[in-house]
């Protein structure tokens, strides 16, 4: 007996899952085991942990102290000069040196920023010792520990209780500060950490929704199509693809995400492990919803056209997307609070990348959180019943590309009727 494809007896095609489970192991075998995906991932690791180890380093994520040197032994210098760096926020250590010439050649070699000797006869009571001349945190510092030395001995000349003078002075100094919009905690990490699970999900859209696309394409243009569809369901093959290519994209994200955080708190730039987690769950959320929306669409943009060359045309809808989510990203968060920015997150696709940035900037409650997944959810389920709609009825479309508007509506244009697969029974 003789029969289509896609009308084969039911006793020919295997269960759904089973079906489902077959095509989306062997999405993963065939491209996990390819050259030029361990390549790229492996460059994108290198690049990823050694941006960040550079950008540590120039960023002082590893927290150097500024050593200034001390000539002699004026231990109330010294003491000094650690009180002025706790005052101003930076860590001092302190280098004795026994003369100028040492100082001289420690500032020199770069041992230290500046070198504190005692002045000459009859003029400033100190003289600091730089490489190109006093300037930045070394110059607030020394200059305050020696304004501070300088009241001090002058209250001891004048028989003034330092302690009571001090206790004075900061009452008299005391200053409230109300902030009109206090800074949230940890923001700029939480931040950080939405912004480049926006950049991943772009990476993710573009190479995993292109892999679907090109991977339909290829069946379809091979006729590797119409002999699985002899015995799996379309809807079943289309399943199979994108869980396969979506548990190779989600991988991507673990390990390169999970590189990323490793080495940011390794050099420091990441202090905040429990912001890191819960903004890495959000991250995750809105990728799964952000990949599952494009990849379906750009399975059926590979199933409406019969050659690669083709697939461009048809899949600049998908990419001219994309793109705007990714720079919604780009430009809105700079302006989160906005009202255009505001009611944009709440449209999909571009929820996916505002609302991990709205959460981490603390712009949304549960209602909005809430809210824009169930809209972005039902988004999703309604670009599965297209792209499903479509795929059944192009996937055996030979010749000319089917339009989006025949493809929805059912109609295949002038693109000819799809060839008929012969199926032996015993």
């Amino acid at each position: 007996m003789s029969t289509t494809g896609q009308n084969a007896p039911s006793s020919t095609r295997l269960g759904a899952s089973r079906a489902v489970s077959l095509i989306a192991r062997r999405e993963i075998s065939t491209r996990v085991r390819a050259r030029s995906f361990l390549i790229t991932n492996a460059l994108l690791l290198v690049v990823i942990i050694g941006g960040l180890i550079v950008a540590s380093i120039f960023t002082g994520g590893d927290d150097k102290p500024e050593k200034i040197g001390v000539v002699g032994t004026n231990t109330a210098l010294s003491q000094s000069i650690t009180a002025a760096g706790q005052v101003t926020g930076t860590k001092v250590e302190i280098v004795p040196l026994a003369d100028a010439a040492q100082a001289r050649t420690q500032v020199d070699a770069g041992d230290v920023s500046v070198a504190v000797a005692p002045g000459q006869a009859g003029g400033a009571a100190f003289n600091a010792v730089t490489k190109d001349g006093l300037s930045g945190t070394s110059e607030t510092i020394v200059r305050t520990a020696i304004a501070q030395l300088a009241q001090q001995q002058a209250l001891a000349r004048n028989n003034i209780d330092p302690a009571a003078f001090a206790a004075a002075q900061q009452a008299g100094n005391r200053l409230d500060v109300t902030e009109t919009t206090p800074a949230k905690a940890d923001e700029g990490q939480r931040l950080a950490i939405a912004y480049v699970g926006v950049i991943l999900l772009l990476f993710a859209i573009m190479t995993g929704g292109g892999m679907v696309s090109a991977g339909v394409v290829e069946e379809k243009t091979s006729r590797v199509v119409e002999l699985l569809l002899a015995t799996i369901r379309p809807l079943h093959l289309l399943w199979g693809k994108i869980l396969g290519i979506g548990a190779i994209t989600f991988g991507q994200l673990v390990v390169l995400g999970g590189a990323g955080l490793i080495t940011a708190s390794v050099t420091g730039l990441l202090t905040v492990p429990g912001a890191a987690v819960s903004m890495l769950a959000a991250v995750v959320v809105w990728f799964l919803l952000g990949f599952l929306f494009f990849a379906t669409l750009y399975a059926a943009t590979g199933a409406m056209v019969s050659r690669q060359e083709e697939l461009g045309s048809t899949a600049a809808p998908m990419t001219i997307l994309s793109l705007g989510v990714l720079y919604a990203g780009i430009f809105g968060i700079n302006a989160l609070d906005s009202t255009f920015i505001k009611v944009l997150s709440w449209i999909p696709p571009f929820s996916a990348s505002l609302m991990p940035m709205r959460i981490a900037a603390g712009e949304t409650d549960t209602v909005q959180v809430i809210g824009t997944v169930v809209i972005m959810v039902v988004a999703c389920l309604a670009a599965v019943w297209a792209a499903s709609r479509i795929y059944q009825r192009s996937i055996l479309q030979t010749g000319s590309k089917v339009r989006w508007a025949d493809a929805l509506k059912g109609s295949a244009g002038s693109a000819p009727a799809p060839e008929k697969v012969g199926v032996t029974q015993g």
